[in-house]
């Protein structure tokens, strides 16, 4: 087995899991340091996983090194990226991929260029849950795929205050937290063609509440979308809608169902790995409707990628090369959504749908037996 080298940029919260599960889970991964803006931040980083503390120039200059894993925050993902693809490196990042259409369409041609796999997250359709699903769809479980329904909320009141960056443009409701529904959605259903639907910022100034604020300051400013609802037609032709909505109480309940003629499948959290499929086994003849879903099953786990698993994508490309092969969490794909995302903003501010131009090729399911 060949041991990728990789290289982290980025030393946040969300480091610690992507940085534990590439050096004790992924065996082909072999993480070689870290780098940051914050030099203290760095060391204390490497000092906590014994890796290297690096400066960017370094990281980006050294031969050895064959995948930067970007999870910098996504309004300086573009420029990291760019960097990383120029110094011939191939590159897995946090999602968004970028924090608008065009700049993602620029790097995805930049990486076929230089021919280097640019990946994105969320690589949580990967997991058990929407992997047990795409199995049910398909060996034909729901039979023909007629629609999709989604529905998503977050108390974004009690994060906005520590998580700036979901404040700024590129970090609203779809970008940083719709987009993992999406991801599942799309990754067993394939590309859309239309979207039409409304985006709105609610309360867009509010006062800080958590002892939190800068000095002489009482406010802040949401500068992107809370609240966004959608219709939209697949390539397929299948139909479907998503509300996210971020001025909600917490806790998350998110519902996802896929509808067929056949039966329906519930899915699970699309911020997990794991969690229930539901099954429900579409009814044939008039006397069972009222007993129908009264005990939907639910189905067998696909594979053992069900807890916090984040860096699956990254070792799941190392592998693609290797085999030389397309990976699964592709650049194109997380195009394609920060395209529908984009859409659904400006068909709100044009009250006209928006095309898609761009699509990608649905990932091939996992069957169960992959070892990273």
């Amino acid at each position: 087995m060949t041991r990728s080298r990789v290289g982290v940029v980025g030393v946040g919260s969300i480091s610690d899991i992507f940085i534990s599960n590439m050096i004790k889970r992924f065996h082909n991964l072999d993480v070689v340091g870290c780098t940051a803006r914050n030099a203290d931040h760095v060391r204390a980083k490497a000092e906590q996983f014994n890796i290297r503390a690096m400066t960017m120039d370094e990281m980006f200059a050294d031969p050895t090194i064959d995948i930067i894993v970007n999870l910098t925050p996504t309004p300086v993902h573009y420029q990291i990226i760019k960097r990383a693809l120029e110094s011939g490196k191939h590159v897995y990042t946090e999602k968004s991929l970028t924090d608008n259409y065009p700049q993602a369409k620029e790097l995805v041609l930049l990486s076929e260029e230089k021919g280097l796999r640019l990946g994105s997250a969320p690589d949580t359709f990967l997991g058990s849950g929407v992997q047990t699903a795409v199995a049910a769809v398909e060996n034909g479980m729901i039979g023909e795929v007629t629609g999709f329904s989604v529905m998503l909320n977050r108390g974004l009141e009690l994060l906005y205050e520590t998580l700036a960056f979901i404040r700024q443009p590129g970090g609203g409701i779809g970008y940083d937290y719709g987009i993992y529904a999406l991801t599942a959605l799309f990754s067993i259903l394939g590309p859309a063609a239309e979207v039409c639907g409304f985006s709105q910022t609610n309360r867009p100034v509010r006062r800080y509440q958590f002892e939190t604020a800068p000095p002489h300051e009482d406010s802040y400013t949401i500068e992107n979308e809370n609240v966004m609802a959608a219709a939209i037609r697949m390539r397929s032709g299948v139909l479907g809608s998503v509300t996210f909505n971020g001025d909600s109480a917490f806790p998350d309940r998110p519902y996802i169902s896929i509808q067929g003629t056949k039966g329906l499948l519930q899915l699970p959290d699309p911020n997990q790995f794991g969690g229930n499929v539901i099954f429900t086994q579409g009814v044939t003849d008039l006397g069972s409707i009222g007993t129908a879903g009264d005990q939907d099953p639910i189905l067998p786990v696909h594979h053992r990628y069900a807890e916090d698993s984040r860096g699956i994508g990254v070792a799941e490309m190392a592998k693609a090369i290797e085999e030389h092969r397309p990976h699964r969490a592709s650049a194109t794909l997380a195009t394609h959504l920060l395209e529908l995302l984009d859409g659904i903003v400006s068909s709100s501010q044009s009250q006209r749908y928006a095309r898609m131009e761009s699509t990608f090729d649905k990932p091939e399911a996992l069957t169960g037996q992959e070892i990273f």
